[in-house]
């Protein structure tokens, strides 16, 4: 079947680019919140879990900040994408774990974060992005 608005396809690069912009909007976003007010909620799930001296929960925070940056400006977007897949369902497994109810919106937002990320791992990063294809 023909398509109907076949010169779209000639912008097919800004798809990944807005996906990109959007994951890593969310993740930035979501990690300076968890970073000043979730941090006594991570610090009492992850109160006997240290590296070194420091608590788990602002790394954990940082992190999630800085692959909202990486996927936001395109910079080693497959690796980013794939951590950020990785990160939320690590998030709603240690929500589950913890005996709490997980909403069913928070577990579409989870499926829907990680097929864009898969998405992105194999489209590339798309338009205005750091990162070549090789």
């Amino acid at each position: 079947m023909l398509s109907i608005f076949p010169d779209l396809f000639t912008y097919s690069l800004v798809a990944p680019f807005i996906l990109r912009i959007a994951v890593g909007g969310f993740f930035i976003l979501q990690g300076t919140r968890r970073h000043k007010e979730d941090r006594v909620v991570w610090d009492t799930f992850w109160s006997d879990k240290k590296i070194g001296s420091h608590a788990i929960a602002p790394i954990l925070a940082k992190i999630q900040i800085v692959v909202g940056v990486f996927l936001f400006i395109g910079l080693f977007t497959q690796i980013a994408a794939t951590l950020a897949a990785i990160f939320v369902w690590g998030e709603w497994f240690r929500k589950r774990m913890n005996g709490n109810n997980v909403p069913f919106q928070e577990l579409w937002m989870t499926v829907l974060v990680s097929v864009i990320g898969i998405s992105l791992l194999f489209l590339g990063a798309g338009a205005l992005a750091i990162d070549l294809p090789l």
